[in-house]
């Protein structure tokens, strides 16, 4: 959840953001934000070279590092179009480490994979809508920039930490 919260918190005011420290019109910051879904496109593409590459451990690491540096581009850039490739490059991280919490949360239970998966989407959703409540009222206080940095290091921290937790995990097992 605390995920959720850090990435779309952060993502829901990247257009207001770029709009109103670069003063570009809000259509062309929605088509540059846009990028992210383009992202995950590279990503979907690329996930067996990734996946056989990076591994479950670096996914997630390296989606979180991607998330965060894009975010932290885009919040303290002094021009536009740093924008464009940081918008692709969050939307590639992110997928790759939604993709790996998504499939850990389908093995956390399998004999109740189904309420696993329930909760999965529960946190999801949950976490989006208070990440963007909770940024929201903070950027009268920290503004669009502050919100962007608070983002990324949120999933830093949660990527690192699941990154972490897998890894001391498969040396258990």
């Amino acid at each position: 959840m605390t995920r959720r919260a850090s990435i779309f918190g952060a993502f829901a005011f990247m257009v207001t953001h770029v709009h109103q420290v670069h003063g570009i019109p809000l259509a062309m910051a929605g088509q540059i934000v846009m990028l992210f879904g383009f992202g995950g496109l590279c990503f979907a593409l690329s996930a067996r070279f990734l996946v056989h590459r990076l591994g479950e451990t670096g996914l997630c690491r390296w989606g979180g590092v991607l998330v965060a540096a894009s975010y932290i581009i885009v919040a303290v850039s002094s021009s536009w179009w740093w924008a464009i490739p940081a918008s692709f490059v969050s939307g590639l991280g992110f997928y790759m480490l939604h993709n790996t919490l998504q499939i850990n949360a389908t093995q956390m239970a399998p004999e109740r994979r189904g309420a696993a998966v329930a909760a999965f989407a529960a946190s999801y959703f949950i976490g989006q809508s208070a990440g963007i409540a909770l940024e929201g009222a903070l950027i009268p206080t920290i503004g669009t920039a502050g919100a962007i940095v608070l983002g990324a290091v949120g999933v830093t921290v949660v990527s690192q930490n699941f990154a972490r937790l897998m890894q001391k995990h498969r040396r258990k097992v």
